[in-house]
Formats: structure tokens, C-alpha cells, sequence
């Protein structure tokens, strides 16, 4: 079995370097990327992403990071106010927007139109030791190729560069000619720096903080300059740094562009640091963070994600939750409630017959009692006669007058229905009574203890016993202080007064 395995890894292991070894002496290095990515987990439509965000700007490389067409490239590459950006399947013009002031950094250009591949920029930088990668067109064998190479992030550093500093990261490994301003990307594909130079075996990378803060000063910009009468509530963004929601909303508003041009469709947003801008906080009376304000409209405190905030602000629409059922005594649209005050019996079934009136049954019930009492009469005096032997017809006459009225009251009394019984009585909970003013809290007053008498009674007795020894026996005074003295310290351990 372990043979089978070995074999297997080296027949496998052989197939891939062929692979890598063709596609090196192929040139092509994007079936490279793609294999390694897929062993890193990333798949091909991953790899075709980068190749489609990543440009030339002339002579040097950049990354778009919006779907808007911001194109960031490097300081030193010198570019012109006017340039043309080459992407995979087009090339369009593009204006400088922005420049950094340092002696090296960012500069981003403006395409023309929209829908343009992206990558995001990233929120935090690359920590040491993590490992990146990097992507440009750099001259290979007289013309422009997409490569890429990965290494660790080596540490973070200021240099001196045109006279100037500015802050960067070293990564370990080497880049080409014409790859100055290509993206540094983490593993998760986002913005970290860009490059700026190399050697022979380290790269030199513009800080992932001047990056960010480049293309937040472009999304500003923009904001200032769209027009304030195009129909669109103002949306204010009051937030702060060190705050958690804060910072969270802020990433998703710069990396999710659906979510950001769902806002931007229906509100202009104006996001307000209530620690640097005291005065309109003060003026919209925000006293909590994260607050999204529309003036003269709603006022929303926290934040949760971006469905949440567009369902709050109207945006998006809430799936709705299905309806409860009716309940079963509820009265259709069409239907009104009954206005009779009698009472309802549900357990009363609706088909038994309605009970005859009042006055019919007083009448049955008064003739059936003189029926009865009569009967009674004639079955007294029957009884009578017939003890007493009066004519020849009682014997067998009156056995027959007798049976017949015993078994017309029975046949009676079985038609006559049994008055219902009353309901069993509701038991009633017992009355709960409150007291207002509760009763003042006793005192608890401890028992009488008459330990003291008994020390007293075992001191004196010490006492007696300790004048006797000491009489008897002279010697034995020292032995009897330190007997005393150790008895004196227990009793301090134990918190009781020792008598002296």
C-alpha cells in the first residue's frame, strides 16, 4: 500500500512540474498563476480578475480599484495629466485626479464611463512575515508581458527617495522594468501597496496606508463636486475613528461597490468625524456613533451590515414574514358581528330543539301533579277495599285497577324529562391581600448565654490550683507562666478576652 502511495505522488508530482516547465517555456505565465492558485484554494475566475484589474499606464503598470475606472499607479513613473489605459480588452483616456505630495506615492487617474474590472482596496496593511503577491507588465524580450511573482512581506520602513521619505514595505522577491506602480495584493485579492523599485532580490513597496488614503481623498473629491440640486436627499455620516460600527460601515462603503452605489442612488452622502467637525454634530445634536442622519427625515444609531442599513433608510425592500393565521372566531370582510348582549354556550350543540315556552311547561307540570295525586287517591282506596273485602269484584278487579295505575305513573314518569343539573360552581381563588406599608424589620436579639460565669468558675479554679503548685512544688513556677502564656495565646487566636 505505501509503494502504491509513493508511486502515485511521484507520478503526480512529475505531471505537475512538466505542466510548469511547458508553461515557462511557453511564456505563459497566466496558466502558472492559475495553477498555483488553485492549490492555494483561488480559482481560475479569481486569476482572470487580476488580469483584468491590473493595466498599463505608459511605461509603467497600475491596478483599477473601482468599477467607476480609478486606475492607481506610482509617483515616479511621471506621467502626464492626460494618459491612455491599457486593460486586457481595451484601451480608454484617463485624467489625473489625484497626486501625492510626498516624494513618492500614489497618483490616480479618472477612465472614462463605467464598469470598468476592480479590485478593492485593502482596510488594514500586510503584516511581517505574511506572505503577498504582485502583478505587472514588464518588458520581456522587447514587449509587454503580464507576469507575477509572491514572497514574504520582510518588514515596513521608511526611505529616502527624490529628496524626500516616504513610508513602504519590503517584500521578498524581485520584480522588472516597467512594473513600477503594479498592485501589491494579500490573499484575499485586496489593494496593499504599489510598487515603487527593486533589486536583486527585494522589492520595495508603497505603503498600503498612502494607497487608502489616496482613493478615500478621490471618493471625497467626487462626492464635493456632484451636484446638490439632482433630487437627492442628504444622507450625514456621523462617525469617528475609534469606533468599531464606524469603521466597519466605512470598509463596506469602500469595498462593496453595490452596496455604495445603492446608497449614492438614493441619498448624497456626507460622512461627518464628530470629532474633528465638533460644530455640526453639535448642530444636528448627535451625541452617539455610529448616526445616519437625512434632515427634516429619519434618524438611524448603529450599524449592522449594509442589508440592514438599506432596509432602514427604504432602500430595499424587507422580505415580508408570512401572515399569522386568522383566529378562529375572527369575522370575515363581509360579515358584522352580532349585536345581541345574551350571552354564547359553546358547549350547547346548534341542531338539539329549541326548548318549548315557559308558560307550556307550567301547564304540563301542573296537570301531571293532579294527575298524580288522583292516582294516588284511587290506588289508596282500592287498597282498601280490597283488604276489607268489600264485593266480589275487588279480588280480581282490583289487582287489575292497581296494576294498570302503577304502570301508567311509571310509563309517566319516564316521559317526563329530568330537570339538568346546575353547573358545577367556579372555584374562586382566594383573596390576595397587599400590604401597603409592610411591617419595619425586627430586631433579632440573641439568646443569653452564661459562658462567662463558667470562664469565671474555670479562671478561679486555675487560679487556686496554679497558688498550690507553686506552694507545693517551688520549682515549677517558670513551667506554670509558660503554661499560662500558651493558654493566653489560644484564647487571643480564638478572639476571648484572657483574664489576668
Amino acid at each position: 500500500m505505501v509503494v502504491l502511495l509513493a508511486i502515485t505522488a511521484v507520478a503526480y508530482g512529475t505531471a505537475i512540474g512538466r505542466t510548469l516547465l511547458s508553461a515557462l517555456l511557453r511564456r505563459r505565465s497566466r496558466d502558472v498563476l492559475t495553477l498555483l492558485l488553485a492549490f492555494a484554494g483561488c480559482s481560475a475566475a479569481f486569476a482572470d480578475t487580476i488580469e483584468d484589474a491590473v493595466v498599463m499606464v505608459g511605461g509603467c503598470s497600475g491596478v483599477c480599484v473601482d468599477s467607476s475606472g480609478q486606475v492607481l499607479t506610482a509617483k515616479h513613473c511621471e506621467l502626464p495629466a492626460t494618459v491612455t489605459v491599457r486593460f486586457k480588452d481595451r484601451a480608454v483616456t484617463a485624467e489625473r485626479v489625484y497626486f501625492s505630495r510626498d516624494s513618492e506615492g500614489p497618483v490616480v487617474y479618472d477612465c472614462e464611463g463605467e464598469g470598468y474590472p476592480s479590485l478593492p482596496v485593502a482596510a488594514s496593511p500586510p503584516q511581517i512575515g505574511e506572505r503577498v503577491w504582485s502583478y505587472g507588465y514588464p518588458q520581456v524580450n522587447g514587449h509587454r508581458e503580464f507576469r507575477w511573482n509572491s514572497g514574504p512581506l520582510l518588514r515596513w520602513s521608511t526611505f529616502d527617495y527624490g529628496g524626500g521619505a516616504f513610508n513602504g514595505n519590503v517584500v521578498g522577491f524581485r520584480t522588472a522594468s516597467g512594473w513600477s506602480g503594479g498592485p501589491l495584493l494579500n490573499a484575499k485579492g485586496e489593494v496593499c501597496g504599489l510598487l515603487n523599485s527593486t533589486d536583486c532580490n527585494t522589492s520595495v513597496f508603497i505603503s498600503s496606508a498612502a494607497v487608502r488614503q489616496a482613493y478615500a481623498a478621490v471618493r471625497q473629491r467626487q462626492e464635493q463636486n456632484r451636484p446638490a440640486d439632482d433630487g437627492r436627499p442628504k444622507l450625514y455620516v456621523f462617525g469617528s475613528t475609534t469606533c468599531g460600527p464606524c469603521r466597519q460601515f466605512k470598509a463596506d462603503y469602500d469595498q462593496n461597490a453595490e452596496f455604495r452605489q445603492a446608497l449614492e442612488a438614493a441619498f448624497a452622502v456626507e460622512f461627518v468625524d464628530v470629532n474633528k467637525q465638533v460644530d455640526v454634530a453639535d448642530q444636528f445634536d448627535v451625541t452617539e456613533v455610529p448616526t445616519f442622519l437625512v434632515p427634516a427625515g429619519l434618524r438611524l444609531i448603529g450599524y449592522e451590515s449594509p442589508e440592514q442599513l438599506l432596509v432602514a433608510l427604504g432602500v430595499q425592500q424587507e422580505i415580508a414574514a408570512r401572515p399569522p393565521p386568522p383566529p378562529r372566531n375572527a369575522i370575515n370582510d363581509g360579515q358584522s358581528p352580532s349585536t345581541s348582549s345574551a350571552p354564547t354556550h359553546p358547549e350547547v350543540d346548534a341542531t338539539e330543539d329549541p326548548a318549548p315556552p315557559a308558560t307550556e311547561t307550567a301547564r304540563h307540570s301542573e296537570v301531571n301533579d293532579r294527575l298524580d295525586r288522583l292516582t294516588g287517591l284511587v290506588q289508596s282506596a282500592v287498597s282498601i277495599a280490597t283488604w276489607l273485602g268489600v264485593g266480589g269484584m275487588t279480588g280480581g278487579a282490583g289487582g287489575l285497577i292497581l296494576g294498570g295505575l302503577a304502570l301508567w305513573r311509571t310509563l309517566r314518569r319516564r316521559r317526563t324529562p329530568k330537570p339538568a343539573r346546575d353547573p358545577p360552581a367556579r372555584v374562586t381563588p382566594p383573596p390576595v391581600v397587599t400590604i401597603d406599608s409592610p411591617p419595619l424589620p425586627q430586631a433579632i436579639v440573641p439568646e443569653t448565654h452564661f459562658a462567662p460565669y463558667e470562664r469565671d468558675t474555670f479562671a478561679e479554679a486555675f487560679a487556686w490550683a496554679e497558688a498550690e503548685i507553686a506552694r507545693k512544688y517551688p520549682g515549677s513556677v517558670s513551667t506554670l507562666e509558660t503554661l499560662k502564656g500558651l493558654i493566653n495565646q489560644f484564647l487571643a487566636a480564638k478572639g476571648v478576652k484572657s483574664t489576668k
